[in-house]
């Protein structure tokens, strides 16, 4: 994986706070999980077997004064990438 661009928030969307907790890592708890919790997009979604499946991490920026949480995926752009040449295969 690239390394992970860090834009997080600073004040706060909804009360306007500074007191923000970044990066947050998000937790899914299922069984036989690696802990984190993922977007995944298939690169090739008519294939049966070998779709090329792209994954993204989600992380959150938590305001501490209200709780708004803003979620965004690390890097995105190997996303999009993927979501580009999909396109092409229709």
């Amino acid at each position: 994986m690239r390394a992970i661009e860090s834009i997080f928030m600073t004040t706060c969307e909804k009360c306007g706070s500074e007191k923000i907790i970044p990066e947050l890592q998000i937790y899914d708890q299922g069984q036989n999980s690696d802990a984190k919790t993922h977007v995944a997009f298939p690169g090739n979604p008519q294939a049966t077997f070998f779709k090329e499946w792209v994954w993204g991490e989600l992380r959150a920026d938590v305001c501490g004064e209200c709780g708004h949480t803003e979620i965004k995926v690390t890097e995105p752009q190997v996303l999009w990438e993927k979501y580009q040449e999909s396109l092409e295969k229709k």
